[in-house]
């Protein structure tokens, strides 16, 4: 379901390259753009040295042109806040919500399938809405 699909992540949890790691890792999802607030290089270098060669990633908030970036990149699935959530479904993306990542366990080995299905529900909802 996941693997394949491309993912942009906006700027809001601080989880967003670890969750981008296990997402190309281990689920064969395609990253467009990782953004995280900020990007500290040394206490994320085992992060960054995972993620796929060539990884775009963007530090800080510039939502304009991050949004542009979306919105040429065309991804299956948007990671971002809820102030852009519902403008990006108006428009045609499927997103989720950074938030969710936070308030859901999914450390350790045996929440692997969870956080997996945080991702997969939204483009299953998609495929739903469509039908």
């Amino acid at each position: 379901m996941l693997e394949g699909r491309r993912i942009f992540f906006f700027p809001d949890s601080q989880l967003e390259l670890p969750m981008a790691r296990f997402l190309a890792r281990e689920l064969g999802m395609q990253l467009t753009e990782v953004g995280t607030p900020y990007l500290h290089r040394a206490h994320l270098a085992h992060e960054l040295a995972l993620l796929p060669a060539g990884t775009v990633l963007s530090e800080g908030q510039d939502v304009e042109k991050q949004l542009d970036r979306c919105r040429a990149a065309r991804p299956d699935i948007v990671v971002c806040g809820l102030g852009l959530a519902n403008p990006l479904e108006a428009e045609g993306f499927t997103t989720k919500w950074a938030i969710e990542l936070v308030f859901t366990p999914v450390h350790g080995y045996e929440q692997a399938a969870d956080l997996a299905e945080l991702f997969a529900r939204p483009l299953v909802r998609r495929t739903k809405l469509a039908a």
